[in-house]
């Protein structure tokens, strides 16, 4: 388990939010959750949905 946290890439704060705001720019319907542990956002997931009329 130690081994797979050294492989993960650490982000800086700044770079986070560009993901989100990316993330959210180009869903048009669906959400967003974020985790967040010790007041850091650790994980960010979207779910889409495709709406036909």
């Amino acid at each position: 388990m130690e081994k797979d946290r050294e492989r993960l890439r650490t982000y800086s704060q700044k770079e986070v939010l560009e993901e989100l705001k990316d993330i959210v720019s180009q869903l048009r319907y669906g959400s967003v959750t974020i985790t967040v542990h010790d007041g850091k956002i650790v994980q960010i997931e979207t779910t889409q949905k495709n709406r036909y009329v």
